[in-house]
């Protein structure tokens, strides 16, 4: 079939090159081509799709630069008698690039090189040659360059996929899209314009660096008519063109006139320029990216809001220039634009101990923008890993310890009420967990907690809920629902202010330096506090302050508090704290603002001490924190409390015939 098919091809053409005059001027071989190849309905299909046109139009060829020779001289593999075949044409690219080898045959590689730029291009092989040079109608380059625009001149080649490989190893396109320049507000421009250092006859080779050189050295073209004054009547302008090249914002060729922006939409004018790679730079040096994509809008729960109504000071018509210290500056300054919606979460926020550090210069601290982000806000009450893994971000050793607690497994089986770190801790107002009463958190979940304790947590015959209160408020919930080492802790309190006495206010009593305060406790900074060094360093704290000692039993590493063991393993034994043997640490620990406390590793002896009984508020152990002149007194009263009543028998006894002769009369 295919035969048939070829044969009827060759007597069609053959036919017709009767009827389709033949410019006399070029060869016979090339007439005889021409009998097929001057019909404009030949075409070719390709593998990949669509169709290449096999029409050559005699009279260009003829005024080529090649017109005066055969077919056969470009084309060697294809004669009369081999012609026509089928030839397989995967795609017009691969086609081009085998082709153009053909184009060495006559223009040796070392000849192609000579000419710095056209050997650059040559080299990198993205480009061929009938792509610049085209296919049949080649023109000399002589005439070519006389009658082109400077602009069809460049275009030439730059309309093609070329690019350039940085030092950096970052790639630059060098293609331009016509159409893009058309319809630009550089429309009427020639090249020149611009890039005036090129002509027909030179084409000088940048060499930078990478990518960020690149931009920066293209602006200075842009200088040439947008000078520094001009740029100066649009202060936010001018403010961005300090940290931000042209280029970023406008592009290359295709750029705009400012008029259309002001025609889009709010939030599309001004992701005009903030979709772009731009930044804003503080006045400490630091950098901060002012880059918003529109997707992380778009998929966050602010959605639906326009920029104005966060960012109010700013319109279409309106840019003001801010100026912030530091980046932390600028997310404090942030804060403000969450309060006009969200009061409630940055008033508790102001009183966390996230917000104490942050004014205490831990930039690592977090703020709404840490937490939230700036722009991709998303609905975290719903998504509980979501909302823990905020946290861990920081606290990752806590963060592996709540993997292992039960209530991890609750979050993994699915359940509702399974708490997150918010349900301990709280989203907002989070504080110093050795005030924060966390036990409390407990009992939200928890609610029938007092009932089920005071079912074995009580003393015969006393069972009080009361006694189950003192247990809670001497022992976190955490040293009896893990398996970890425990330790009693002691706090420095102030009763004045019903809080926690703090490093700087210690400092301030001794007229030091916080970080002097250890010496003040830790007399001779052996590293453990001894029984006098507490109690020495507690009379000088008083004789300043209304300061006392709080007492609570906790696990001596914070992070194993959220360890939480099932309820089924919990300590029910007695013994466990009330033993006087029982491996207890002890601890003595001064709050520090916007900070983890302070802890200091005490002497156990001092717990048991007498200076213990005017020192340490609310709280004693019976068995573990005994005080040997409580026993003795409390043996002394037991004593006289038996001695009284037994004394007065004895006496009666004794005295019982005496007073029987006076009831007698005797």
């Amino acid at each position: 079939m295919r035969a048939i098919v070829i044969s009827g091809v060759v007597i069609l053409c053959f036919l017709i090159s009767y009827l389709v005059p033949l410019n006399d001027a070029i060869s016979d071989d090339t007439k005889a081509c021409l009998r097929c190849h001057g019909m404009k309905t030949l075409q070719k299909a390709l593998d990949s799709g669509g169709s290449l046109s096999l029409y050559i139009d005699g009279n260009k060829f003829e005024k080529s630069v090649h017109g005066a020779m055969d077919c056969s001289s470009c084309h060697p593999d294809i004669t009369l008698k081999n012609h026509p075949k089928p030839k397989k044409i995967t795609d017009r690219k691969v086609y081009i690039k085998e082709f153009s080898k053909n184009c060495l045959n006559c223009h040796p590689q070392d000849s192609l090189m000579k000419p710095k730029v056209h050997g650059e291009v040559v080299k990198k092989g993205e480009v061929f040659c009938s792509e610049c040079h085209g296919s049949h109608y080649i023109t000399s380059m002589k005439d070519w360059k006389k009658k082109a625009s400077f602009s069809e001149y460049c275009l030439t080649c730059h309309q093609s996929n070329i690019t350039k490989t940085l030092p950096s190893k970052e790639k630059i396109s060098l293609k331009v899209n016509e159409s893009e320049i058309k319809k630009s507000v550089h429309a009427k421009f020639q090249c020149l314009v611009c890039h005036d250092d090129f002509s027909k006859v030179n084409h000088p080779i940048y060499n930078y660096k990478d990518k960020n050189q690149y931009r920066k050295e293209m602006t200075r073209i842009c200088t040439k008519c947008h000078t520094d004054k001009e740029l100066q009547k649009n202060p936010a302008h001018y403010a961005l063109t300090k940290t931000t090249s042209c280029i970023e914002c406008h592009g290359y060729h295709g750029v705009k006139p400012t008029k259309v922006a002001k025609t889009l939409p709010e939030n599309q004018y001004c992701l005009n320029c903030h979709s772009r790679p731009i930044s804003m730079k503080m006045k400490n040096g630091e950098t901060l990216s002012v880059q918003v994509k529109e997707t992380d809008i778009l998929n966050s729960v602010h959605k639906k809001l326009k920029c104005t109504e966060c960012h109010k000071e700013f319109s279409t018509t309106q840019h003001p220039v801010r100026s912030f210290e530091s980046v932390a500056n600028y997310r404090a300054k942030a804060k403000d634009v969450c309060n006009n919606c969200h009061q409630d979460a940055v008033k508790k926020y102001d009183i966390s101990i996230h917000a104490e550090a942050l004014k205490k210069g831990n930039q690592q601290s977090p703020d709404c923008l840490k937490c939230h982000d700036y722009h991709k806000v998303v609905l975290i009450t719903k998504d509980k890993s979501a909302s823990s893994e905020l946290c861990v971000k920081c606290h990752n050793e806590s963060g592996r310890a709540f993997k292992e607690s039960v209530h991890q497994k609750a979050i993994s089986d699915g359940k509702q009420n399974a708490p997150t770190c918010a349900s301990c801790h709280n989203s907002h107002d989070v504080l110093a967990a050795n005030i924060a009463q966390l036990g409390n958190s407990c009992v939200k979940c928890h609610k029938d907690v007092k009932t089920s304790h005071n079912k074995w947590l009580w003393n015969p015959p006393v069972k009080l809920t009361t006694f189950v209160d003192a247990h809670f408020n001497s022992a976190s919930c955490a040293a009896c629902h893990t398996t970890v080492n425990k330790a009693i802790y002691l706090t420095l309190f102030d009763r004045a202010k019903k809080k926690p006495l703090t490093e700087s206010e210690v400092a301030k009593i001794f007229g030091v330096d916080p970080k002097e305060v250890k010496g003040k406790i830790d007399y001779n900074n052996d590293g453990k506090i001894q029984e006098q060094e507490l109690w020495q360093f507690m009379s000088s704290v008083k004789a300043k302050a209304k300061a006392n000692l709080s007492g609570r039993i906790d696990v001596i590493n914070s992070n194993d508090a959220h360890k939480i063991e099932p309820k089924s393993k919990a300590i029910k034994d007695c013994a466990a704290c009330h033993d006087p043997s029982a491996s207890f640490a002890a601890k003595i620990e001064i709050n520090r603002e916007g900070g983890k406390a302070v802890k200091f590793d005490l002497e156990r002896s001092a717990i048991n001490s007498a200076y213990a009984i005017p020192n340490i508020k609310d709280f004693y152990v019976l068995g573990l924190t005994k005080i040997k002149i409580l026993d003795i007194l409390f043996f002394i009263a037991l004593l006289g409390g038996v001695a009284v009543p037994v004394g007065h028998l004895t006496l009666r006894i004794l005295t019982a015939p005496i007073r029987r002769k006076r009831r007698e009369g005797k």
